[in-house]
């Protein structure tokens, strides 16, 4: 609780749960807020794997660009892998970085056959 709180004071903040996924299409949430907690909003996303090597990439590039929204440079990320807050860069020519730490984040060491590699 203390962290939401710390995260309502400060920009726009916001959770994303992974609700399924399957081989060629996932399903995730993003609950978003401002400053204000009365401006909390949830988003249901289905992600398709599309031209993508593998649904877990489909899913981190989604979720990258609802980040983006939000937050065209560096923002702070909130690392239950890492227990700890660690700042991250939303910039395209950050991309590859962005990628690698939020796949590791969302499916740990190895993901499915490492298909995103």
């Amino acid at each position: 609780m203390a962290k939401v709180k710390r995260n309502l004071t400060v920009g726009t903040s916001g959770i994303f749960q992974i609700i399924s996924i399957e081989s060629r299409r996932a399903a995730f949430s993003f609950r978003g807020w401002t400053n204000d907690s009365s401006n909390s909003r949830r988003e249901y996303i289905q992600v398709e794997i599309g031209n993508n090597s593998s649904i877990e990439i489909a899913i981190v590039r989604k979720m990258i660009e609802l980040i983006r929204r939000y937050y065209p440079g560096n923002f702070n990320w909130e690392s239950q892998r890492l227990d700890r807050t660690v700042v991250l860069s939303a910039r395209i020519e950050d991309n590859e970085g962005l990628e690698a730490f939020m796949l590791k984040e969302f499916f740990g060491e190895s993901p499915r056959n490492n298909r995103f590699r």
